[in-house]
């Protein structure tokens, strides 16, 4: 009789689980728990000097603190003072420099790496191009307002900033290895009818042709194309909290923002010199599905 009551105690004890888990499930459609490992990389890092465009939140974010982590001094940038204010003070690190910067705006381009270059005191060493604005407006009520305001972060900044960055480091009597990782998307794999989804075709394609181009240089570029992540872009998933169930990829799940962060972290490293012009897909095999 004890063993039986020390049961119904313990179930008990463990009902409001239950029920939360079963709440979970009746309103996302299923219900996932992961546990994510992170690799030692030690210093892998040490004195390299990095700008991560849109880094206060996200996975820039989660690229800054990794970077941070192995060693680099990183410099985020945003168009919102608080949002950056709010990620200098959530990672408290003096090799973090945060910089207001909206990339759509082209003729501050130049001024915007000099400034960069100050906050770190000396050249840029890795760029990670990582703005980014959403808008899932689709064919066919896209309207050209919708169109030119993706596309001028998205796409047209992206181009200019890695284009006048690149045109420094060409004209340096001594380039030493630099790099580039540019952030596309799953989406940027399949059918697209809306401006999101066409600027990130846009940019595996301009991935591709700068690898090519720019090796010979001693200028490396990569890119990563994350799914659907546990970000303030994917506000239903985002609210799921502790539920990374997704039923749209084979692994049923969403990713976090530091699985993003492990993989670009490798590219941004030396041990990955051999890795050139490619597009790592990262999305639990939507692309492929």
């Amino acid at each position: 009789m004890k063993r039986i009551l020390l049961r119904l105690i313990n179930f008990g004890k463990k009902l409001p689980l239950v029920i939360k888990s079963i709440k979970k499930i009746y309103r996302y459609g299923g219900y996932t728990a992961i546990n994510i490992a992170s690799i030692n990389y030690g210093e892998i890092l040490k004195e390299k000097k990095v700008l991560i465009t849109g880094g206060s939140t996200g996975i820039g974010l989660s690229i800054a603190k990794k970077s941070l982590q192995v060693g680099a001094t990183v410099v985020i940038t945003g168009r919102n003072d608080d949002k950056l204010k709010k990620a200098a003070d959530e990672i408290k690190n003096p090799r973090l420099k945060t910089l207001k910067w909206d990339i759509s705006q082209i003729n501050q381009i130049e001024e915007g790496i000099k400034n960069t270059k100050l906050l770190l005191e000396g050249d840029i060493d890795i760029l990670i191009n990582n703005a980014g604005i959403v808008n899932s407006i689709t064919f066919p009520n896209v309207t050209e307002e919708i169109w030119d305001k993706i596309y001028s972060i998205n796409s047209k900044g992206l181009f200019f900033l890695t284009q006048t960055l690149c045109d420094q480091w060409m004209k340096e009597d001594k380039v030493q290895l630099k790099k580039i990782i540019n952030i596309s998307s799953q989406g940027g794999f399949v059918g697209a009818t809306y401006p999101y989804r066409m600027t990130k075709w846009d940019i595996s394609g301009l991935t591709q042709g700068l690898g090519i181009k720019l090796a010979p240089h001693g200028i490396i570029v990569n890119g990563v194309a994350p799914g659907i992540i546990a970000t303030k872009m994917q506000p239903n998933y985002h609210a799921q909290e502790d539920n990374v169930f997704c039923s749209l990829n084979p692994l049923k799940r969403i990713a976090m923002p530091t699985e993003i962060a492990e993989l670009v972290v490798f590219l941004m490293s030396d041990a990955a010199n051999f890795i050139v012009g490619q597009t790592i897909l990262c999305d639990g095999g939507y692309s492929i599905k």
